[in-house]
């Protein structure tokens, strides 16, 4: 894998994963319980999973009126949960320090884009972001690990994947940035999501928001 500070000085465009780095979406409204409440508007007893999007999934292979109500209100708890939570240890100083360095910020995320913003808004960190690219219908086909988001990124910035690294903490980013062509780091906070994130052979490994700092 590459050191994360030279793979960083070859790019001029970073795409941000929202759930993990940016803050914990679902810190304070549990992903399990927004998944059960998203069950109840289908047939709850077909699905196990506690992950919203697995809801959201199964709701699309019913059709497109069931995965239209289902995100519809997936994006309404996201909203609330996005109220209750706070931007995640290290990121604000991380964007100081990316915008200092030159490089444009694009937040790309499955979770809806108006949850995104508002958690911007809220927090003043509208000004780091160049971009938002995020979920703006209920076809999962458009989400990551699908290269769907980072490809209407690139075009928004009219670039290339060349100059481009997706920073997540999740094997759908690590995937999508593959598919999309982008360069990718995987933030592993814990042991456990390390190894599962090193098999997949990112670019480059960090353990920590602060590794991502060029400054200092």
């Amino acid at each position: 894998m590459t050191g994360v500070k030279e793979l960083l000085q070859e790019k001029d465009h970073v795409f941000l994963d929202f759930d993990g780095p940016v803050c914990d979406v679902f810190a304070r409204l549990p992903a399990s319980e927004v998944a059960d409440r998203l069950k109840r508007l289908i047939e709850p007893e077909v699905i196990a999973s506690s992950d919203p999007f697995d809801v959201l999934r199964y709701a699309a292979s019913c059709g497109p009126n069931a995965a239209h109500v289902v995100e519809r209100q997936l994006s309404r708890f996201e909203g609330e949960a996005v109220a209750l939570t706070s931007p995640a240890p290290g990121v604000v100083e991380v964007l100081h320090d990316w915008r200092a360095q030159g490089f444009t910020v694009t937040i790309v995320s499955n979770n809806s884009v108006d949850a995104v913003r508002s958690f911007l808004g809220m927090h003043e960190l509208a000004e780091f972001v160049r971009g938002i690219s995020a979920r703006t219908s209920s076809d999962p086909a458009r989400l990551k690990p699908r290269p769907a988001l980072l490809d209407s990124a690139m075009k928004a910035l009219g670039t290339s994947p060349a100059q481009c690294v997706m920073v997540g903490d999740s094997a759908a980013d690590i995937l999508a940035a593959r598919a999309a062509g982008v360069a990718s780091i995987a933030l592993a906070k814990t042991p456990g999501k390390r190894r599962t994130l090193a098999a997949l052979d990112p670019d480059a490994l960090v353990g920590a928001l602060a590794d991502l700092r060029l400054a200092g």
